[in-house]
């Protein structure tokens, strides 16, 4: 998460994320799995611009807001009023409006990074005295993916990805991950995704499940060294979700054809990524990509982005990652 400040307000780009590790547990009688995940924030960026208005007014304009009890940007703006942070006398207002760059239903995290974004955002348009720890609590009500963009960068997700652990001194110290990604232009829900999982379970033996992480045996910069040889990538989601949606299958096929280091879905689909050895090499590939497939998905170039950073920031080119392949 990024931002810049503009005329009454702030221009906040909010990241996309990619799972570059994701091992699911089995259903909890609460109804809940637990997850341990590697998160990781990319340059593929949606676009909140939250403005002053006048006391109470709270407009909401832009792409895909939907109904405002479905909508996440809503849900933060009235959760933050609700909080208890901001003093009874006080109801202060804001105009946001957002920008969809990130597509719906891929994967990617948009709507938990929107979330996150609006949350941080009123609270410093409205001058809300808070840390971004004092913000997690109504971040995680919001979405188990929601507290980790309030850190960006990598960390080490769990429980219903709410523990996390910070890993961005160990990756920042190492190169950049660049990324193409295909979004199959198919939307997978996450409910559905769990329950191909769990039915998938149902015939199979548990044991896979009881093994310690693999996470649990190495260091974070072996992680990182590990994946910038394009080894550790796995996705428990992904044979059901390329075994139930043919697009995304295709998609995947598709990138295996290619030179990367490793090819992975991300989250619960349908975004396919694949790690390329450098920004030069991801930029041939996606523009071979995009001719391959001819419209039917979008290409994507991305990098793995630096943790948030609470100063403002100016872009050399704003759209240079997270812009279609041409």
């Amino acid at each position: 998460m990024h931002f810049e400040e503009i005329p009454d307000g702030l221009r906040v780009f909010s990241p996309a994320k990619l799972n570059l590790y994701l091992e699911i547990g089995p259903l909890k009688p609460s109804l809940y799995h637990d997850i341990d995940s590697i998160f990781q924030s990319i340059t593929l960026y949606d676009v909140i611009e939250a403005r002053r208005a006048p006391e109470g007014v709270l407009e909401l304009e832009g792409d895909l807001l939907g109904e405002p009890a479905e909508n996440l940007v809503q849900k933060a703006a009235a959760k933050l009023l609700s909080s208890g942070l901001i003093p009874r006398d006080r109801r202060p207002g804001a105009r946001i409006r957002l920008e969809k760059r990130i597509p719906v239903g891929s994967g990617l995290g948009g709507g938990s990074g929107d979330a996150a974004t609006t949350l941080w955002a009123l609270s410093r348009l409205w001058g809300v005295n808070v840390t971004r720890d004092e913000l997690m609590p109504l971040a995680a009500s919001l979405g188990s993916d929601v507290p980790f963009f309030l850190l960006g960068g990598t960390a080490r997700c769990r429980g219903h990805g709410e523990w996390l652990d910070d890993w961005n001194d160990v990756f920042d110290a190492g190169p950049a991950l660049h990324y193409v990604l295909v979004y199959p232009n198919v939307h997978v829900p996450t409910p559905q995704a769990y329950r191909l999982l769990d039915r998938s379970r149902e015939a199979a033996a548990p044991a896979t499940l009881t093994l310690p992480s693999p996470l649990d045996s190495i260091s974070p910069a072996s992680v990182r060294d590990q994946l910038g040889l394009g080894k550790l990538f796995f996705n428990r989601f992904e044979s059901v979700i390329l075994s139930e949606f043919p697009q995304v299958r295709q998609v995947h096929d598709l990138m295996s054809q290619e030179p990367f280091l490793g090819v992975l879905m991300s989250g619960s689909g349908s975004t396919v990524f694949g790690v390329a050895h450098s920004a030069g090499d991801a930029e041939r590939i996606g523009g071979r990509l995009a001719a391959r497939l001819q419209g039917q998905g979008s290409v994507f170039l991305a990098r793995s982005e630096r943790p948030f950073l609470d100063s403002p920031i100016r872009f050399p080119s704003r759209v240079e990652s997270g812009s279609p392949a041409r």
